[in-house]
């Protein structure tokens, strides 16, 4: 097994008993599992999150300023068949 594996392993087994031992309810594996992932995204996750926000810097940098956020909450709700904001 790798060092990087084993050193991953190891920090998940520490955010695991730190997480269990906090007040409140207890997650299941899988949001405990969906929570590490959230908070330690793979370098390649990070990598695509990083180009888009370039690029949209980029976009913005050349006048693109997108949609007005009211126009794009409409469409949204619209779009997944959510109940208008009031």
């Amino acid at each position: 097994m790798s060092t990087d594996l084993m050193s991953e392993l190891k920090q998940f087994h520490r955010y695991i008993s730190d997480r269990l031992g906090q007040d409140g309810p207890e997650p299941s594996p899988e949001q405990a599992l969906d929570e590490w992932r959230a908070q330690h995204p793979s370098p390649d996750e990070l990598a695509e999150d990083v180009a888009a926000i370039r690029e949209v810097l980029a976009d913005m940098a050349a006048g693109d300023t997108g949609i007005p956020f009211g126009e794009f909450d409409r469409e949204f709700r619209a779009r997944h068949n959510l109940t208008p904001q009031s």
